[in-house]
């Protein structure tokens, strides 16, 4: 399902009765981000995560974009730590990300903003994949392969991708259901 028969108005309007966000931001006439997402129980949805060793942070929102007539699931990743070197300001964002631009003025010291997308009706493994391809495949999110806990279970676990991939095959089909 393209969910092309959506126009941006139409969407907006369910995802605003769907309670995803506190405030739906609308870039231009082809985007719509959530600002200040919820989780399902209407609570402040956590979209932080800092790796325990390195003092990275990643942030994460969501938004949806039209491209080429069909939907698109866009997850906006904000990249810092306490290196002053390297701050980057907002200013720095081009075309599409400056969409993203409230979760990046909340951040300390931001190193970088990176934009994953793929379309809505994808599913989880087209998701994680979509997110492999553009996200961990960075020189600059080489610190992920060192985020690992043990589970329950005994197994070595890469938390941080897990909580990467989970939220966003969340938030996806949190959207998806909104509109049916």
């Amino acid at each position: 399902m393209p969910y092309s028969h959506f126009d941006l108005e139409a969407l907006n309007a369910r995802l605003a009765q769907a309670k995803l966000a506190g405030f739906i931001y609308q870039h231009q006439q082809h985007m719509l981000i959530l600002q200040e997402a919820l989780s399902e129980d209407g609570s402040a949805l956590n979209n932080f995560v800092q790796h325990e060793l390195s003092s990275d942070q990643l942030g994460l929102q969501f938004g949806l974009r039209l491209s080429a007539q069909k939907w698109e699931f866009v997850i906006g990743i904000t990249h810092s730590n306490q290196d002053r070197r390297y701050e980057i300001g907002a200013g720095n964002l081009k075309g599409d990300q400056r969409a993203f631009n409230l979760l990046y003025a909340f951040y300390n010291y931001p190193k970088g903003f990176y934009t994953i997308s793929m379309p809505l009706a994808c599913n989880a493994t087209q998701l994680k994949n979509a997110i492999e391809e553009q996200l961990y495949a960075l020189p600059e999110m080489a610190f992920l392969d060192s985020a690992v806990k043990t589970n329950p279970m005994g197994e070595q676990v890469q938390w941080m991708k897990a909580f990467i991939e989970q939220n966003a095959l969340d938030m996806k089909v949190r959207i998806q259901t909104s509109l049916l």
